[in-house]
């Protein structure tokens, strides 16, 4: 069985609809953060739901469906909420809001004799922790969360494999690493093997459609900036 992981789509539909066509999969797992940031949550979040069999609340999502602050890092917190308040809500219906509820803040997934535990951010804190090399460490090592084979997180916007064990698959939609190209992985569980990947989509759509409905240059500029290749 091959399953496909991918997270913090952000309302980039171009990149999301040049994965789904790309890869060939039977299993799909959606880490959270569907919305804010992109252009079209709508349409992205229809993709999520007609491609993914687990799907995962990120912050973002939480935020938009409730009406709540992020929290996301101090550094993009402005940019969030000017694409919350100018596209997310904007764009998105009363039945995507429904969508975006029935997402689960983690789940534990039993497939292939694994036991995977899924989660946004970290199984220490859902939907707001962030799991880098200090944290990894401490859930490596803790004894209550060995009865899982992985653990699977986003948030980040970093692809990881720390010991073997827990596993980030990148931004699908906006990737922070300086590399334009976005991100997912496949675990090949015949093989009991994972494999990060990296792809190509016209970015030039996303920033035509951020024109569009962006008017603040200030905002317009930082947003770009995630999705043009630098020279």
């Amino acid at each position: 069985m091959k399953i496909l992981v991918f997270s913090d789509a952000h309302a980039n539909f171009e990149a999301l609809n040049s994965l789904l066509g790309e890869v060939k999969f039977d299993f799909s797992i959606f880490l959270g953060d569907a919305v804010d940031y992109g252009p079209q949550p709508g349409e992205t979040l229809d993709l999520i739901m007609e491609n993914s069999d687990v799907r995962i609340m990120g912050n973002h999502d939480r935020a938009v469906a409730y009406n709540e602050d992020c929290h996301c890092a101090l550094e993009m917190h402005d940019l969030s909420e000017y694409t919350r308040e100018n596209i997310s809500k904007k764009f998105l219906s009363k039945e995507d809001i429904g969508h975006l509820k029935e997402f689960r803040e983690n789940h534990v997934i039993e497939v292939e004799n694994l036991k995977i535990y899924s989660a946004h951010a970290s199984p220490y804190n859902n939907l707001y922790g962030y799991l880098y090399s200090t944290e990894a460490e401490m859930v490596w090592k803790d004894k209550k969360l060995r009865e899982y084979n992985y653990i699977m997180v986003g948030h980040t916007h970093y692809m990881m494999m720390y010991r073997n064990k827990i596993l980030n698959p990148g931004s699908s939609g906006q990737p922070r690493d300086g590399v334009w190209m976005p991100m997912y992985m496949i675990f090949d569980t015949d093989r009991m093997e994972y494999s990060f990947h990296r792809f190509r989509y016209d970015y030039g759509k996303t920033v035509s459609k951020l024109e569009e409905v962006v008017k603040d240059a200030k905002y317009l500029q930082r947003l770009k900036s995630f999705y043009i290749p630098s020279e």
